[in-house]
């Protein structure tokens, strides 16, 4: 944030514009709840024109001073762009396919070349899905866009991973920082280059004690597993055949692992996701243009919360159906058991199967419409009304530049499932 000083005129601050959203909650879940559905029919490939309706709509109700985003890209973009990532992944596929059964002793080991690749593809796609939405991004007539190389991206990326193992998270903050930093400045609004003002060490210093306590939660319940497990097995139990002590130890024991870990999850999480957010948000700029957020911290909790309460809600629903539904079912066919011949017994069996995997479907894109519903149109809103964008005027000299990217790295993101929100 820069300012013209004289010794006759006081400081004067940049001019603040809040950002706004006028999207309606009900709107985007009929949107989503309805695209959900119609992907059944169409084995899932109406996604991309349900994330470019989703999309449309954040960026078309989404402002600055009156002024609206507005998104350019397509369903038929995402659809090429996914087959052209599976072009390339099925060769992957096949080839450890066919090493698995020529080797099969050592099979295990034949998988690691494959999951080290998709790892190093998963750093690249994230890159180039972010310059494929940036260039599908047009504000007051100008495009954002995106240059950079994805390779080089994903190198540096995977040196932070590195960094961030052998460090036990403690480099972290610094990874976040450098990664941004190459993204934002190889970030454009027309002819304006972007920058990121945040450091790793101002993220440090937010987020150091949430580090620690996740440490400290995690070495108890690891201390606390073994000792359960110890003073089981040390039991002399009589569990039968199939199960003897210590394979009862070691089965409590993982539970109380896993269900630990669930719980730091779910107490640690959120706060992680706020602190990192908002130091985000008040490191981006373009130019002379800044940013700073409001976000508090209980907005993610509160999200988080309403996720989890609404799934477990719509799981409970959903068993109650299906097992009404399956009670029905099984008195019919057992009140015409007499009258069906074994051939129709095949094809009864085939329909029940099919009933099954369509209400499996329904199962997992009511959990996706929960998740997207909250965490992403709702994460979306509160972000940018708690938003505000100073100096927004500097960006009125800002000339047209930029082409469309390509869509493989948007495929990729979404062949290799590691797609976060819309």
């Amino acid at each position: 944030m820069t300012a013209s000083i004289s010794s006759n005129a006081p400081l004067i601050s940049p001019q603040a514009s809040p950002m706004s959203f006028s999207g309606r909650g009900g709107e985007f879940l009929k949107m989503l709840i309805a695209g959900s559905l119609y992907q059944i029919p169409t084995f899932g490939f109406y996604r991309f024109w349900l994330t470019t309706k989703l999309r449309r709509h954040l960026w078309a109700n989404t402002q600055v001073e009156g002024e609206s985003f507005e998104y350019t890209g397509t369903a038929k973009e995402l659809l090429v762009g996914f087959l052209i990532a599976l072009a390339v992944l099925a060769p992957l596929y096949i080839a450890l396919f066919v090493l698995s059964l020529a080797f099969e002793e050592i099979a295990a080991f034949a998988s690691i070349p494959l999951i080290l690749i998709l790892y190093v593809l998963a750093h690249f796609g994230s890159y180039r899905a972010r310059r494929y939405r940036a260039t599908r991004t047009v504000f007051r007539g100008v495009r954002f866009w995106m240059k950079g190389s994805g390779w080089a991206y994903a190198f540096r990326a995977i040196m932070w991973d590195f960094a961030t193992i052998l460090t036990i998270g403690l480099a972290l903050p610094w990874a976040m920082a450098s990664l941004e930093r190459y993204r934002m400045r190889h970030t454009y609004f027309g002819t304006v280059q972007g920058d990121f003002s945040g450091t790793g060490w101002t993220l440090f210093k937010r987020g150091w004690w949430v580090w620690a306590i996740g440490i400290v939660l995690i070495a108890g319940l690891g201390l606390g597993s073994a000792e359960v497990f110890n003073s089981l097995a040390d039991m002399d139990l009589d569990l039968g055949e199939d199960m003897d002590a210590s394979k009862a130890a070691a089965y409590l024991a993982a539970q109380i692992a896993v269900g630990g870990l669930l719980l730091i999850y779910i107490v640690l999480m959120p706060l992680v996701m706020a602190i990192f957010t908002r130091w985000y948000l008040d490191g981006l700029r373009f130019g002379e243009a800044t940013v700073s957020s409001q976000l508090r911290i209980g907005t993610f909790y509160g999200l988080f919360f309403k996720t989890l309460f609404s799934s477990i809600g719509f799981l409970i629903a959903f068993g109650l159906v299906f097992a009404l539904g399956a009670s029905v079912a099984g008195a019919f066919f057992q009140d015409a058991m007499s009258d069906i011949q074994a051939n129709q017994w095949t094809a009864g069996a085939i329909v029940i199967g099919l009933l099954g995997a369509i209400a499996y479907l329904v199962l997992l894109l009511g959990f996706g419409v929960i998740q997207r519903y909250f965490y992403g149109r709702g994460l979306w809103a509160a972000i940018v009304t708690t938003t505000t964008v100073s100096n927004l005027s500097s960006l009125n000299a800002a000339g047209a530049a930029g082409q469309p990217a390509g869509t493989m790295g948007e495929g990729l993101a979404d062949a290799l499932d590691f797609n976060v929100g819309i």
